[in-house]
């Protein structure tokens, strides 16, 4: 089967980073070295400092995701704020005034589980029935709570983050594309960006164009990484 895949272009491109010498603000290696030491508490200030720049706040925020971290609902939603699409960020507020962290950690773990049962390499099933159960579990649940917690493991869990992206293709959740393609650009492959192209999905095929495009690829057909089907188990 012909599939879409992806060929680097070439030709130069020139990035230039200017800094702005302040040392009053955190800097990426003081966060890094927060992360080190379990220090939750600089971690979370400096995520919500506003005097800190952006890209500082976000290392913040992906650090605390990444420890062994139970969220309160509104650190949840800073974190899903980091992908989430306006009406995602909208939604996601409503709802977590009405679903507990508890219930959030809940879908957290499923996620993770249902994950955990796919293989990285080829997509494929490791334990089809266990997959099966937890897979139409997560569709019985709210919808929006689940991508949130799809777009919270991917920050969380960097060494499952094929699996999980790989999971919500399968998922095909319907208003979730946005934030998944949001979750490509800030944390995708050029693997994930050629099962974005080949899964079925019109807005996941574009997310896959606009990331082939920002990091310098071009779109050819032939032999492209094909592990997930939109909304195929």
């Amino acid at each position: 089967m012909k599939t879409t895949h992806l060929i680097p272009c070439m030709c130069g491109i020139g990035l230039m980073l200017l800094s702005g010498g302040c040392s009053s603000t955190t800097t990426s290696s003081q966060v890094m070295r927060w992360e080190k030491q379990g220090n939750l508490g600089r971690l979370s200030q400096t995520a919500r400092s506003k005097k800190q720049p952006p890209q500082i706040r976000k290392a913040a925020l992906e650090s605390l995701a990444r420890l062994n971290w139970k969220p309160s609902n509104e650190e949840r939603l800073q974190v899903y704020g980091l992908v989430a699409s306006r009406a995602g960020s909208q939604e996601a507020a409503a709802l977590a005034r009405i679903t507990s962290a508890e219930q959030f950690a809940e879908i957290d773990s499923e996620v993770l589980q249902t994950a955990s049962y796919l293989n990285a390499g080829s997509g494929s099933w490791t334990n089809r029935d266990g997959g099966r159960r937890l897979y139409d579990r997560l569709l019985a649940r709210n919808k929006r709570a689940v991508t949130i917690s799809l777009c919270q493991q991917v920050v969380a869990h960097p060494e499952s983050r094929t699996r999980i992206l790989l999971l919500a293709i399968k998922l095909g959740i319907p208003g979730s594309e946005e934030d998944l393609n949001s979750v490509l650009m800030a944390y995708g492959d050029v693997n994930m960006a050629e099962d974005y192209l080949n899964c079925g999905s019109e807005a996941l095929d574009a997310g896959g164009r606009r990331w082939a495009q920002a990091n310098g690829y071009n779109i050819h057909t032939g032999m492209g990484s094909h592990r997930s089907s939109w909304g195929g188990f």
